[in-house]
């Protein structure tokens, strides 16, 4: 399961890299601004990130069919699977629950919800400081933390995916997380990590 959202999320990254540095290149160039190549190296590999991780979140499923000898692309919104909680914990507390009846591997989805949600959300309490000053103290990069999740958890409102507090939670708690290891690294490591910011 982990792998077959690893591949997706590769593909999309694929795709968008080529996207992203030409448009990032005329950018440059139109602004006439000097390459800062630690710095343009991070934000490509952000960029990415954020790719990678909109294609699991807010980006609609799409598949492609043939009918009648012709090729089409459809995209498709989840509406079955719809569900929406503002119930801080219920979620989590389910997921801690020894078993579930229902689910024969249940204990494997709780692990791969529990800790995915957080794991793939550590990237960006590393890079938002390593790439913005603003976001080295604590409480710039501890709204973000709130805002990202909730930005992903509303705009799933409308296009069919389920929406959960508790999923902000856990988003938050992996910035957090991730922001915690800048600063460690950023105690052990200061001159390298100074340099990549320049």
């Amino acid at each position: 399961m982990i792998r077959m959202y690893l591949e997706s999320m590769l593909i999309y990254m694929i795709f968008g890299a080529p996207i992203y540095l030409i448009c990032r290149t005329l950018y440059i160039r139109l602004k006439k601004q000097e390459w800062k190549w630690n710095k343009e190296i991070l934000l490509f590999l952000f960029v990415l990130f954020c790719i990678g991780v909109a294609s699991q979140t807010i980006i609609p499923q799409w598949y492609m069919s043939m009918e009648n000898g012709k090729q089409k692309l459809y995209i498709q919104r989840l509406e079955g699977g719809r569900s929406i909680n503002l119930i801080p914990f219920s979620t989590i507390f389910s997921y801690l629950a020894i078993s579930n009846e229902q689910v024969s591997n249940w204990n494997q989805v709780s692990l791969i919800n529990l800790l995915g949600n957080v794991v793939v959300f550590v990237p960006f309490g590393i890079f938002l400081p390593l790439l913005w000053r603003q976001f080295r103290k604590f409480f710039p990069l501890f709204w973000m933390s709130i805002g990202i999740p909730l930005f992903i958890e509303i705009t799933q409102l409308f296009i069919g995916r389920s929406t959960d507090i508790d999923d902000v939670l856990l988003n938050a708690l992996g910035i957090i997380f991730g922001y915690c290891l800048f600063k460690i690294l950023n105690t052990l490591f200061p001159k390298r990590l100074v340099g990549l910011q320049r």
